[in-house]
């Protein structure tokens, strides 16, 4: 008979033996490209529904895209943990890329959220309510 500090080290052992051997066959399921280079695994079940994938998505995978800003010119780095995140967490359209570097990017939002509240004052009319209280 064995004590029960036998028994818990034989458990731990059997533990660690099963979660390497589940390590391992996670790996060798994966191809080997995704294990390698930043290069991060696509989710299916998290994009949005298609009929046909483009690139990562037949490939499986997402791999850093360089590209060029359409603003500034400067070359730049779409990083795969990136895509990840905009295909998967915010089910952007798979077709979509990205075309405007980070500073661009922040540019066109002030110019558009300025846009906005320019045709936002324009739209109302400048008169009174109950309160006495003029509008913009």
């Amino acid at each position: 008979m064995k004590s029960n500090k036998q028994r818990r080290a034989e458990l731990r052992l059997e533990r660690e033996h099963k979660k390497t051997k589940q390590e391992l066959r996670r790996q060798l399921s994966m191809p080997p490209y995704v294990l390698s280079g930043g290069a991060l695994p696509v989710n299916r079940a998290a994009l949005q529904p298609m009929c046909c994938w483009p690139g990562w998505g037949e490939r499986g995978f997402y791999q850093d895209l360089a590209f060029t800003c359409k603003d500034c010119g400067a070359q730049c780095v779409w990083a795969a943990k990136r895509q990840k995140w905009w295909y998967e967490v915010m089910k952007a359209h798979p077709d979509t890329t990205a075309v405007r570097c980070a500073p661009c990017r922040a540019k066109e939002r002030a110019r558009k959220a300025s846009e906005r509240e320019k045709a936002q004052g324009s739209a109302l009319p400048a008169s009174k309510n109950n309160s006495g209280v003029k509008y913009k």
